[in-house]
């Protein structure tokens, strides 16, 4: 990953928590890693606990973010999602995979996206 592009998604990552935190949620976790995949942000809303991918775009960026995440982007967030449960021991819990998106326009304005239960596992 560019420097630039590394830069954005970390932006855009302490601005979800910042966002989600307002909403109510406790963020638990920062990119937790599997052998396949990766999960941006792990979130408790309420007693939900919800992975989240997040979207940083610039202006020049162009199509929606749930379709940026592509099936093998799910797959990959699925098998993280997975073994995050296994690893903590963590059973008899509701779980939803949401999607953030930050959307920058050229006059520096930000536009916020949550798309909530934005896939499932099958």
């Amino acid at each position: 990953m560019a420097k630039e592009s590394k830069e954005l998604g970390d932006r855009g990552e302490n601005a979800a928590c910042e966002y989600l935190a307002k909403k109510g949620f406790r963020v638990v976790e920062r990119n937790f890693r599997s052998q396949q995949g990766e999960v941006d942000l792990i979130a408790y809303d309420g007693s939900v606990l919800v992975f989240i991918e997040v979207k940083n775009y610039s202006f020049r960026s162009f199509g929606s973010p749930l379709g940026a995440v592509r099936k093998s982007k799910r797959q990959s967030i699925i098998h993280a999602a997975q073994t995050y449960l296994m690893k903590k021991n963590i059973r008899g819990v509701n779980c939803r995979f949401d999607v953030v998106s930050f959307n920058t326009g050229t006059d520096g304005s930000v536009a916020i996206e949550h798309i909530k239960d934005a896939f499932g596992v099958n």
